[in-house]
């Protein structure tokens, strides 16, 4: 119970921190997620001990949060070549994560490779595929993703923390329901949502790791069986996403070139 009360404690102060970021001007954000990274990142060496991964993890992340900023408050925004960019920043931190699972040697981490894989492959890209809404005072950048997308992503992405850093588990749970949160109401938004969310909590973790996991260490969590029903569960989810995803462009296809088959058939 009193690590369900840590766990909703902070999904509900990411919430306020995104809102928070959401109305930030851009050279606040930018002093967040850049200043700061670049004037702490000798501390932060010196106090962790994180694998490759995790150091790769948290300046990409801070990467995208200000190029999506500089897309929302800049010229940038305009430009279909830059907006472009957003799926494809998404998909390689997806394949971050897949090639870690790839590495490891378990059942749920070979089916939740997949389900990353699923994700990627049934992304929307495109110049069309995101916009900066000029309409409101937030400037919001939108991506046209499903909710139904997005809980196959929240599934894939709890069970790689589960498999992976499990005493980070019950963190990263929070940071998985806010950005799921906000796609309920509006799924265009959570890819803004996440990358802020998550630059959040990787900001508290690369200054201060151990007194977040003696805080809220969930490794305890762990049970192989448990990984794999997850890891599986995913699988399903994006692969029902991925017959709903696939099958209008067959039919498109199907459309477009069976009478010609058919005509040089006949």
């Amino acid at each position: 119970m009193n690590v369900l009360l840590q766990i909703i404690a902070v999904t509900v102060l990411l919430l306020l921190a995104q809102e928070a970021l959401r109305r930030a001007n851009q050279w606040a954000v930018w002093s967040l997620f850049l200043l700061i990274p670049l004037l702490f990142t000798a501390y932060w060496i010196q106090v962790n001990e994180l694998g490759l991964f995790s150091w790769f993890k948290f300046y990409t992340v801070f990467f995208c949060v200000c190029w999506g900023t500089a897309l929302r408050f800049t010229s940038l925004g305009d430009r279909a070549w830059a907006r472009s960019t957003i799926p494809l920043l998404l998909a390689v931190n997806i394949l971050e994560a897949v090639v870690l699972d790839l590495v490891g040697h378990s059942l749920g981490h070979a089916m939740n490779a997949a389900a990353g894989l699923l994700l990627i492959a049934t992304m929307p890209y495109g110049k069309n595929s995101t916009r900066v809404d000029a309409a409101n005072c937030y400037r919001d950048l939108l991506y046209g993703i499903s909710q139904h997308w997005v809980i196959g992503y929240t599934l894939w992405n709890w069970t790689f923390v589960y498999l992976n850093y499990p005493s980070l588990t019950g963190h990263h749970t929070a940071v998985l329901a806010a950005g799921l949160i906000v796609a309920m109401k509006d799924p265009r938004r959570w890819s803004q949502t996440r990358a802020s969310t998550l630059g959040v909590n990787l900001l508290f973790t690369a200054t201060c790791f151990k007194g977040m996991i003696a805080w809220m260490d969930t490794s305890t969590w762990f049970n192989e069986e448990v990984a794999i029903v997850s890891a599986g569960f995913a699988l399903v989810v994006m692969s029902s996403w991925a017959v709903k995803f696939w099958l209008p462009h067959i039919a498109q296809v199907a459309e477009r070139y069976y009478p010609r088959i058919a005509a040089a058939a006949g």
